[in-house]
């Protein structure tokens, strides 16, 4: 009967907790928007699309037809790269080494300040990489390409 009653209140706190989250929650339009390509680098991924098809192309033309993993590791290294090409990075200085402690939290939070900038680039990355994945695959993949998008 105590693990009943005990449980039955540990229920209503976490509902409680997380209907309180629900009301505070900031609303999803003052929220700032996620990584935003402009019409330029949308033109600058369509020319990088069309190379690299025409590189597959020519590949093919000599008889090697690359597996869809490998496209798919090139594809997220190229949009890497120009997800780090679109955007502005200035890295932190590294800190400098005082005593043994102070270092460690120096450089723990080096790291952290490194994550923040990469968290941007991966997202824009991902969002280049979606947009080649879905021009080369139905390009080079078709059949694949209908099974993705239906």
């Amino acid at each position: 009967m105590k693990i009943k009653l005990s449980f039955v209140r540990l229920l209503i706190i976490v509902s409680l907790f997380a209907l309180t989250l629900m009301a505070f929650a900031p609303m999803p339009a003052l929220q700032e928007p996620g990584p935003v390509l402009t019409e330029a680098q949308l033109v600058v991924i369509g020319l990088v699309a069309s190379a690299l098809l025409w590189v597959l192309r020519v590949l093919a033309s000599y008889g090697y037809q690359p597996k869809k993993e490998v496209v798919a590791i090139a594809l997220y290294v190229i949009s890497f790269g120009l997800a780090v090409s679109f955007t502005a990075l200035t890295l932190p200085p590294f800190p400098p080494f005082s005593d043994a402690p102070t270092f460690i939290v120096a450089v723990l939070a080096y790291v952290g300040s490194l994550l923040q900038i990469a968290s941007p680039v991966a997202g824009i990355a991902y969002l280049v990489y979606n947009l080649l994945l879905k021009r080369v695959l139905e390009s080079m993949f078709p059949t694949l390409a209908a099974k993705v998008n239906g």
